[in-house]
């Protein structure tokens, strides 16, 4: 007899891997490289860390709408999470944004470890990429966190 891992098990470890991925390049950058802006359109590494705290925010209120509306359109993320960490402003420190990262990401395995197997089949639509499922939504997190490592990875190469 196969066993069927659970959903939330499954994504756990993607999100905690990517996560660790992400905060070991941070790590990389010295107090005054966070703050360092590697060209005069980009953000520092900061804001970068910054914009994933925020756009957890925002994949988790996505993803209860999914489990509360029958086929969402779900929200342009890519438009509103950069849009978003604009309008912040500049974070207060690296503390506080750490903090806001952790607690952020604490609130999504939370949400995620209550949910039955079924409600990862949920439907929802993209504006670009169309009919989706909630995993695949779900599993859009740990790919953000790696797009954004390898930026990292880009702007220490240039340092």
């Amino acid at each position: 007899m196969t066993t069927i891992e659970n959903p939330y098990e499954k994504v756990r470890r993607k999100l905690v891997a990517s996560r660790i991925e992400f905060m070991g390049r941070l790590a990389k950058f010295g107090k005054d490289e966070l703050k360092t802006r590697p060209a005069e359109d980009e953000w520092s590494p900061l804001e970068i860390a910054n914009h994933l705290y925020i756009t957890d925010g925002l994949a988790l209120q996505e993803m209860q709408r999914v489990q509360n509306e029958d086929n969402p359109v779900m929200s342009a993320l890519e438009e509103e999470g950069p849009r978003l960490t604009r309008a912040s402003g500049p974070p207060a420190s690296l503390d506080a944004v750490l903090a806001g990262m952790a607690a952020r990401r604490e609130e999504i395995f939370e949400y995620l470890s209550a949910l039955p197997v079924e409600a990862w089949e949920r439907p929802l639509r993209h504006h670009a990429w169309g009919q989706l499922k909630f995993y695949q939504l779900v599993n859009v997190v740990p790919q953000h966190d790696l797009l954004h490592a390898q930026q990292l990875e880009k702007i220490r190469e240039q340092a």
